[in-house]
């Protein structure tokens, strides 16, 4: 009796056992999620390097041209910009007090052909009585009777200036024509300057390049870049010259110690001698 009870306990425990386990809800695996794929890394594309305006080939060659003929020093006009472009571009830059970059912009392009076209220069002048003639070594010569006098020869001394007979002209005639061709010279390569005044009867026209001949040049020699060549144009005479401008912004004729005329300095009489020059651009 005993024995039957205690194998219906035991069977009555496992139903109740298994039951229990059989209302348990089976555990879900959670579902693996596959993580995402890396992304390349893009760096960013770097920008190219800025171009100047004008770059190519031919172009940087006409400015190392327009450049040497203005008397700057380029090296070989190849066609590359060079560390010896950049320093002219800089150095002619400096001279005509633009923006100093160093680049050869669009501008400076235009600038450089304009002033490389060469003007019509005279080869020979006739001088009169009493005109001078102002040499590189430091002498002058008065003409005696007038005479035909070579300009681009090789001569000795170096003939580097000749200027008209200002004998019996008020001084502030004088002085206003030399003043006359310190503004014809700081905006050389422009147009010219017309000069006359009230005391005398000679007119000029007054044109000035910063282009050298090569006589003028190897005259000038190292202070070339800081040289221009001028001509007073009269009706009949024609008068030309060398000046160069000094450390303190001054003109004076190659190779000598005349030096011209400063407008705020040496005219201040000009009104109270009576004596009226008119200097205006033709």
């Amino acid at each position: 009796m005993t024995g039957q009870l205690f194998h219906r306990a035991a069977g009555c425990l496992l139903a109740a056992f298994l039951t229990v386990s059989c209302s348990q809800p089976a555990q879900q695996t959670p579902p693996i999620v596959a993580s995402p794929a890396p992304q390349p890394v893009v760096s960013p594309v770097p920008s190219p390097p800025e171009q100047d305006p004008i770059a190519d080939e031919r172009t940087i060659m006409a400015v190392q041209r327009a450049l040497a003929q203005l008397g700057y020093p380029v090296g070989l006009a190849d066609g590359v910009m060079g560390p010896a472009t950049r320093r002219a571009i800089l150095a002619f830059q400096k001279d005509r007090g633009l923006a100093e970059d160093g680049r050869p912009t669009e501008a400076l392009v235009m600038l450089l052909n304009r002033l490389a076209v060469q003007p019509p220069k005279i080869n020979t002048t006739v001088v009169t009585a009493g005109d001078i003639l102002l040499f590189g070594d430091g002498s002058k010569e008065i003409a005696k009777a007038e005479r035909v006098v070579p300009w681009e020869q090789e001569t000795k001394g170096g003939l580097v200036a000749i200027r008209p007979s200002t004998a019996g002209w008020p001084a502030a005639a004088r002085a206003g024509l030399d003043w006359a061709i310190s503004h014809a010279l700081d905006v050389a390569g422009g147009p010219p300057i017309a000069w006359s005044s009230t005391g005398v009867e000679q007119i000029f026209e007054i044109h000035a390049t910063p282009v050298l001949s090569s006589r003028e040049a190897v005259l000038a020699g190292n202070a070339a870049q800081s040289c221009r060549h001028f001509e007073l144009r009269g009706a009949q005479r024609h008068y030309p010259g060398i000046a160069c401008r000094d450390a303190n912004g001054e003109w004076y004729f190659l190779h000598s110690r005349i030096r011209l005329a400063h407008p705020v300095r040496r005219l201040g009489s000009q009104t109270d001698s009576g004596t009226a020059a008119s200097v205006r651009p033709r």
